[in-house]
């Protein structure tokens, strides 16, 4: 979660008459200090030696890569803190959360039911198992929303909640503002700042970009945190929240414990003045994330004050004759056990915020509710791809309701916070929304980052998807269309299916059943169609060739894998001119398919004779051509699987992009090839025509 910066407990602190002390002592002193990444190599020394610190140390490390938002090592070392210690409820809730972080719901939701077991009072066990099991309310937008990484202004670190301003974009990042900066131990990068970048119209877009970033202004930044913040309509008046060092006398901890607050400047005489510190700033609890609403007269707020809901609550304060009134919580229809943070507030009519609490995809989500005179309505969760299993949060919608931005730690991203660029457009009114989701078939995983193409028969148009961190695919098509989706991965047998949209139905929304993708085995055959040879001949017809070319591809598109290629005789004729036979069939097409571009290590050739007949028809047996044409066949069988590749190699579906276009003559003739029933085909799944080398 982003209680690295978020949740409002968040402080900045320093230790006093440090010492250092044994590995356990220097590692809890800064896990107390919330200096968890430089805590993560003290712990992680403990753990490797396996001693009687072990348990102690797997726990933190979890803990530490939790509040640093890593939650596949937070995943990793909280399993292994439940190898030696399956009596603390904490673990299998915090696990849980990781696992939930990472879109794996189904494990997820079996840790909820753990500590639910070993914690039955506490309602949060039951209430996120069920988020968990409910996962794909959370996956049908009210808009079609387009999600498009604004590069320009992203680091390795945390960049985060954009607002607009004066022909630009102002947001809040902890890259380095000025040269000496010194790091934040909590999370190892430097401290918050405001940034500026303009926004400018691009020649191959219809929205604007944000262009190279610089610090925003050197009257509001000091040297600890300042961010996010909120502007005035007229851009005169800044309300953004501070931490700032305390001095004075040491807590109990020995530490110093350091409350988020809100500062306001105005603009005057071309710059900003000395920030002024909000009336409800305190020691005793943090104040910070102001929104302020168009007309100036309401400013919004989060707070973790006594009274609230739940961890940090979001509030409000209404302009007076005297100033700003007293602060009101917003109630239980908004607020949550959970944090509810990032308060956005447009055209003063609709409260965009962040929760915990409420149900969703992951840690935290986005949502919205409607000011009525009455109160809120009840918030509507975002739904993907707004949403997504990681944290997402900080969003703003322009004033032409067609463009926003939105902050996520999602993966695939520049950094660790980045901002996303939004494209708002309504659904039409005959066209349905299309979605599924894409499973790996042994463990039922959900997987993301699959690549899914979908053919409309109609046009003979191809659409490229990907799938989300959730493993959906969605899309929008007309009323009526025929299509074929299929699903392919790098180092799985891809899955298809044919859909035909009744074009009387009025339904909006049409779910496929799940696309389950088997990882390739070792000995998986495929048999190769058409592969003839002339009488008693072993070399390459030009028929033939055609279809070992596919073989080329096949191994081009699949780096991983190793063949075996194997070529089989009918019983007539000997055995030993049979095996010989064979063997020379074999390696003719191997050499055909290495004078191809193929690397000679990943493809043997192997003659099987007629020893591995597919029926009855052995010497002495009488059978039809037709029959002793089954058993000359030429089969591909995966020998080997090397290791997977290092994160962020590039693979050969990378060349698709999402919401790519393309026609039929740009896949191979056979991709679609038994689509209403691929998992009972056993040809070789190929999707490209990569050129091949002569």
């Amino acid at each position: 979660m982003k209680t690295k910066y978020l949740v409002l407990l968040f402080v900045a602190v320093f230790a006093t008459g440090y010492q250092g002390f044994a590995q356990r002592a220097k590692a809890d002193r800064l896990f107390t200090a919330f200096n968890y990444s430089r805590a993560i190599p003290y712990y992680e020394k403990l753990a490797a030696k396996n001693n009687k610190h072990f348990a102690h140390a797997t726990e933190r490390l979890g803990d530490c890569n939790r509040l640093t938002g890593n939650f596949e090592d937070a995943a990793r070392w909280y399993n292994k803190a439940l190898e030696v210690n399956k009596t603390n409820p904490d673990l299998y809730y915090h696990y849980g959360q990781s696992l939930r972080s990472l879109g794996k719901y189904e494990e997820a939701a079996e840790q909820f039911s753990k500590y639910s077991s070993l914690k039955p009072d506490d309602p949060k066990g039951k209430l996120f198992e069920k988020y968990s099991r409910e996962v794909n309310k959370w996956t049908e937008p009210e808009y079609d929303y387009e999600l498009i990484n604004a590069e320009a202004i992203n680091t390795p670190f945390s960049d985060f909640s954009p607002v607009y301003g004066k022909d630009g974009v102002i947001f809040t990042s902890d890259r380095m503002a000025r040269a000496g900066a010194k790091r934040y131990g909590w999370t190892g990068a430097y401290f918050l700042d405001l940034f500026y970048a303009t926004l400018k119209k691009e020649e191959d877009k219809n929205f604007p970009v944000p262009g190279s970033p610089s610090l925003y202004s050197a009257s509001l930044s000091q040297p600890y945190h300042d961010g996010p913040a909120t502007f005035s309509k007229d851009f005169l008046t800044v309300y953004f929240t501070r931490v700032t060092r305390k001095t004075g006398e040491l807590d109990s901890t020995r530490y110093y414990t350091n409350r988020l607050k809100m500062y306001s400047s105005k603009f005057e005489d071309g710059k900003w003045g000395d920030p002024e510190p909000f009336y409800l700033n305190s020691e005793l609890y943090s104040v910070g994330h102001p929104a302020l609403s168009s007309d100036g007269k309401t400013l919004y707020f989060v707070s973790d004050m006594p009274g609230g809901q739940g961890g940090t609550d979001i509030y409000r304060v209404k302009l007076l004759d005297t100033g700003w009134g007293p602060a009101e919580n917003l109630g239980e229809i908004i607020n949550t056990f959970g944090d509810e943070m990032f308060p956005y507030f447009h055209k003063d009519s609709i409260l965009y915020f962040s929760s915990t609490g409420h149900p969703g995809l992951g840690s935290l989500d986005v949502f919205k509710s409607l000011k009525t005179e009455d109160g809120w309505t009840t918030p509507h969760n975002l739904k993907a791809p707004l949403n997504s299993p990681a944290d997402d949060f900080g969003i703003v919608i322009h004033s032409n309701e067609a463009e926003g931005m939105i902050s996520s730690n999602r993966p695939g991203g520049v950094g660790e916070d980045d901002i996303y660029l939004i494209t708002i457009s309504e659904r039409l009114p005959d066209s349905v929304l299309i979605s599924g989701f894409v499973k790996d078939k042994t463990t039922l995983e959900l997987m993301k980052n699959v690549t899914v193409f979908v053919l409309d028969q109609n046009t003979n148009e191809i659409t490229v998807l990907k799938t989300d961190d959730s493993g959906q695919y969605a899309i929008q098509v007309k009323r009526g269309s025929q299509l074929l989706v299929k699903a392919i991965k790098n180092g799985f047998y891809p899955d298809c299916l044919a859909l035909s949209l009744d074009m009387k139905s009025r339904s909006t929304e049409v779910k496929n059943r799940d696309l389950l993708l088997g990882k390739y085995k070792l000995d998986q055959i495929f048999a190769l169609e058409n592969i003839y040879y002339d009488f008693d001949k072993s070399n390459i017809r030009p028929d033939a060739a055609v279809e070992l070319d596919k073989v080329a591809i096949f191994l081009n598109e699949n780096p991983q894998i190793t063949v075996e290629l194997g070529s089989h005789t009918d019983s007539r004729g000997s055995f030993s001119y049979n095996d010989r036979l064979s063997e020379r069939r074999a390696a003719s097409a191997v050499e055909y398919i290495k004078s191809r571009g193929i690397n000679k290590d990943r493809i043997t050739s192997k003659g099987y004779g007629e020893y591995k007949l597919v029926n009855q028809c052995s010497d002495n047996v009488q059978c039809s051509e037709v029959e002793h044409q089954k058993n000359r066949r030429t089969e591909i069988k995966i020998s080997g699987l090397a290791e997977s590749e290092k994160q962020g190699t590039e693979e050969p579906l990378d060349d698709f992009k999402a919401s790519q276009k393309l026609e039929l003559k740009d896949l191979n003739e056979d991709f679609f090839k038994n689509c209403s029933d691929s998992e009972s085909s056993n040809y070789l799944p190929i999707y490209s025509k990569s050129p091949l080398k002569p």
